[in-house]
């Protein structure tokens, strides 16, 4: 019996489905079947009798397949993962171009925070230039973007405080005072924030002046100390390097 004899439309096989008589007539006629289709036999069970006891090549072969089937959804979650990695980096790119080609700290501030909500999935978000009265250009700001120095380190010093960026609950007072104009309930924030060195600015008395970045969610597991904060600290150096070129 040749192999067209068996070969049925998908409607036809749907309604009269092959015999066991007719596969084993087949597989007799055609003893190379598996050898040319070695992963139909890959997805069969062939149990080997030997009594109340589980054949050692039975089992090897199970666990042969069930490692197969592991890897195949790891190699699933490998791609899905690289595709996201994708999409990350082109919207990522694109949102750089846009914030270099701002022509304004205002416009600068407002397209990340409009961005990281509509494009990376972010709740709340917050852009904020730290600063003393003596900064020259703190009456073109928009106010929600900036706040004095002095304030920011009595409201949020252990956050100014540290070197890195955090991740984790804030207090009551530190919340209201990083996203005073958020919608959303903030039960955990990711934070970064970088300082300019006065002298690389063009003026007087310009020393404390830190550029700040935060997002966060209602979740108060959301960020965490096991949240990785590469991408935030990436866009608050790009941030900062921008700040840094419109106040020179």
């Amino acid at each position: 019996m040749s192999s067209a004899t068996i070969t049925m439309s998908n409607e036809k096989t749907a309604s009269n489905p092959l015999s066991d008589e007719t596969v084993a007539d087949y597989l007799t006629n055609n003893p190379d079947f598996f050898r040319r289709h070695p992963n139909v036999l890959a997805d069969m069970t062939l149990p080997h009798h030997s009594g109340n006891a589980t054949s050692l090549i039975e089992r090897q072969v199970a666990i042969l397949r069930e490692r197969g089937i592991q890897t195949r959804h790891k190699l699933g979650e490998l791609i899905e993962a690289a595709k996201e990695n994708d999409t990350l980096l082109n919207t990522t790119q694109s949102l750089v171009i846009d914030l270099i080609n701002a022509d304004s700290l205002n416009t600068i501030f407002t397209l990340l925070e409009t961005q990281l909500h509509k494009n990376f999935g972010v709740e709340s978000a917050s852009v904020m230039l730290l600063a003393d009265d003596s900064l020259e250009y703190k009456q073109t700001i928009d106010k929600k973007f900036i706040r004095n120095t002095a304030d920011a380190k009595e409201k949020i010093s252990g956050i100014l405080d540290n070197s890195q960026s955090l991740c984790g609950t804030l207090r009551e007072t530190e919340a209201d005072f990083i996203f005073n104009d958020t919608k959303f309930a903030v039960g955990s924030a990711a934070i970064a924030a970088k300082k300019i060195e006065h002298n690389t600015i063009n003026s007087s008395n310009n020393n404390n002046i830190t550029v700040m970045l935060a997002v966060a969610h209602h979740n108060a597991d959301h960020y965490n100390s096991d949240t990785g904060t590469l991408f935030l600290d990436y866009l608050c150096d790009i941030l900062t390097a921008l700040v840094r070129k419109q106040l020179a």
